[in-house]
């Protein structure tokens, strides 16, 4: 079975054998790709406008989300400026509607639940209706009436009188529609740009005879991608300052600012763009190879040996059943290879809950700590900011020296050391707020708006910044080696279904976070944290010694193959090797449909 590919359409020449086995310009030998470095080509100009896209875009959308626990959590602090802020030189904390800790961690869970879950829906129809572009101005669209409603809800009227719900939980909920619509394209469409598409040969000024490598090429631009993102994670720092000083009106107006060049630069980019029509999907015929594996076997066959040959349409004709089928047996393979390359994703919410704490509990133990005039939601920007600092580190400096060593330091050993940091990461919140529990005027309550004496414990707010550098720093050595492994071994026409999976765990972790919302409030907070950073720990054991295998299977191939397997970023994963070829061909659409190196994106 294969997707067919639109009229006037064609597939990336990095990603058609018939291309790549057949002779052009430049084609390097067996014995070059062996011996000569591997450079990235230049990157087009629209390459760095859709990063200037992204960077808007997730400014706009980190500018609101720290702020939706202390507007929904918080009460209008007594003798504020009643926007919101508290009065200068107090400990207090911004706030607005005052529903309470688990109304505040229910709204902020479902927001990113919605956020993540629905680009699997929204990925669907770009392949298969709209296309990425067409969604993708669909999603900016949406995004501004998000915009505006906020910037209504920051209104002193509406905060008075206790009205700003109406319009602040509407935009809330349209501002993750719009973040689902564009999330799952954007990255896609920025790789159809890529002028690099096949290995050649070329010589340097300096006289340097090097292969420009396509694979090279993509982690470059996707290495800018990803640093967009962060900094535009940043923008949470001038939104926080400003509803500590100011008020939300400025808070919410920043974002819709920050949104403003978003429909120019797509105006601009519309002429420049590789864009390709909308020509199927096979996500559809994965739910219903399952639907059919489910039937025959029931949920107790799951990972036995045949579950997955139930739906192959060979074996129901052999068992004599009636059964519809719009796929072969080499799909069914395909469908199986991907789901136990993705495995490694079903810790992933481990990871992300200790990172960044279940729900919204690591905001709830900041007001408690001592402020000193810094925004208590400013803090998990260290986050973002250890990864900034981190990742040049790690891909130039510790990685380079233990190959140097002689020291394989393979994919799964990174997993297994991120997994235990994020573990580690949570065991310092617990840590923290069972002290801040010990010394607050409020004892086990001094997150539920404490008034006695200061308000909040003698600890400094500042020692938030240790356990999200630490989840931050542990994302570089979980994210980008697994998406690596996942990439490298799913058959290239289910990389759809593997970035759909992958953003699956993320709304995971955010599901558990709001089934936990009444328990994510006080006197509960130390084992909010201290629960998953146990089984983080377990966890993190089970990971290693169910993977470790691959460890040794990937330094064998990284060696005795040319596939120049690195796997430190969203490098050498873009072409077919041994391991992922598939005769079912996708639309060039769905070619590029590869996640990035953080649920960040």
């Amino acid at each position: 079975m294969s997707t067919k590919t639109p009229p006037g359409d064609h597939h990336a020449p990095y990603l058609d054998p018939s291309i790549m086995e057949a002779d052009y310009e430049g084609k390097p030998t067996e014995e070059e790709l062996r011996t000569l470095r591997r450079v990235p080509g230049s990157l087009p100009l629209v390459a760095y406008a859709i990063c200037i896209v992204e960077f808007c875009e997730r400014a706009s959308y980190y500018g609101i989300q720290p702020l939706i626990s202390n507007y929904v959590n918080r009460p209008l602090p007594d003798g504020g400026n009643g926007w919101g802020a508290p009065p200068r030189g107090t400990q207090q904390t911004a706030g607005a509607l005052g529903l309470g800790q688990v109304t505040a961690n229910a709204v902020t869970q479902s927001f990113s639940l919605l956020a993540y879950a629905l680009p699997m829906v929204f990925g669907w129809l770009a392949d298969v209706k709209t296309g990425r572009f067409a969604l993708i101005c669909w999603g900016v669209a949406v995004f501004g009436v998000a915009h505006v409603l906020m910037v209504a809800a920051g209104a002193k009227d509406l905060l008075a009188n206790g009205t700003a719900k109406v319009p602040y939980f509407l935009s809330v909920y349209i501002l993750s529609v719009g973040a689902a619509m564009f999330k799952p394209n954007v990255s896609p469409l920025l790789l159809d740009q890529m002028t690099t598409t096949v290995p050649k040969v070329v010589t340097l000024a300096d006289g340097e005879r090097v292969i420009q490598d396509p694979e090279s090429t993509t982690e470059r631009v996707m290495l800018w991608f990803y640093l967009l993102i962060n900094i535009g994670g940043f923008m949470g720092v001038a939104t926080s300052y400003s509803e500590k000083y100011v008020g939300w009106w400025l808070a919410f107006l920043i974002p819709l600012l920050l949104y403003l060049p978003l429909p120019i630069l797509l105006w601009f980019l519309y002429k420049r763009l590789i864009l390709h029509p909308p020509g199927g999907s096979d996500l559809g015929n994965v739910f219903r190879v399952l639907g059919v594996c489910f039937r025959r076997g029931g949920l107790l066959r799951i990972g036995r040996h045949g579950f997955w040959d139930l739906a192959k349409p060979s074996n129901i004709q052999a068992a004599g059943l009636n059964i519809k089928t719009r796929w072969n047996d080499e799909f069914v393979d395909d469908v199986r290879r991907t789901f136990q390359a993705t495995g490694i994703f079903c810790f992933f919410p481990i990871q992300y809950i200790n990172d960044n704490g279940l729900g919204s509990a690591a905001n709830y133990l900041s007001t408690m700590l001592t402020t000193n005039g810094v925004p208590n939601d400013v803090i998990s920007n260290f986050n973002s900011l250890s990864i900034i600092a981190m990742a040049p580190v790690l891909n130039y400096g510790l990685y380079p020296f233990l190959r140097r060593m002689n020291i394989h330091f393979g994919p799964v050993a990174r997993i297994t050391t991120g997994l235990a940091m994020s573990s580690v990461g949570g065991a310092g919140y617990a840590v923290l707020n069972y002290y801040a529990y010990q010394q607050s005027p409020c004892g086990d309550y001094g997150s539920s708006n404490c008034e006695d004496g200061m308000g909040v414990a003698p600890i400094s707010i500042w020692w938030m910044a240790i356990p999200f550098a630490i989840g931050g720093i542990s994302e570089l050595f979980v994210n980008v080696p697994a998406y690596g492994i996942a990439y490298s071994r799913a058959p290239v026409n289910m990389r759809g279904l593997v970035s759909a999976l992958n953003l699956f765990n993320t709304a995971i972790a955010y599901a558990i976070g709001l089934a936990c919302s009444s328990v994510v409030t006080d006197p509960y907070l130390t084992w909010d944290f201290g629960g998953p950073a146990i089984a983080g720990g377990v966890l993190t054991i089970v990971f290693y010694f169910t993977f470790r295998h691959i460890d040794q299977e990937e330094f064998t191939l990284s060696h005795n193959k040319d596939y120049h397997l690195e796997l430190e970023g969203t490098v050498n994963v873009v072409g077919e090797n041994e391991l992922n070829k598939s005769h079912n061909r996708p639309a060039p659409i769905a070619e590029n449909e590869e996640m990035m190196i953080s649920p960040k994106q």
